[in-house]
């Protein structure tokens, strides 16, 4: 199961790979449009992110969610869910 912190450093280094930059320069508070995710990167970045976690995602969930904060939350929380169900099944 992934935390939080695990699901936003992920998304950190993604981004800053993609931008040329150290992970820790970038601010998970900041809208993703500050990193000039365009629809065709989020696509990108979302089935990316799928694979690590090992569930499908909304192919809007970096529009539906502004920020590496607010999306590494609303993961965490579907991660459990989804490790709930796996332990009921």
């Amino acid at each position: 199961m992934k935390t939080q912190q695990q699901i936003s450093q992920w998304i950190k280094t993604y981004l800053a790979d993609i931008l040329e930059v150290e992970s820790d320069e970038i601010d998970e508070n900041y809208e993703f449009e500050r990193f000039g995710l365009n629809s065709s990167a989020a696509v990108s970045l979302v089935g990316d992110l799928e694979e690590w976690l090992g569930f499908e995602l909304s192919p809007a969930l970096f529009f539906e969610f502004n920020t590496i904060a607010q999306v590494s939350a609303h993961l965490a929380e579907m991660t459990q869910t989804e490790n709930s169900l796996e332990n009921a099944a």
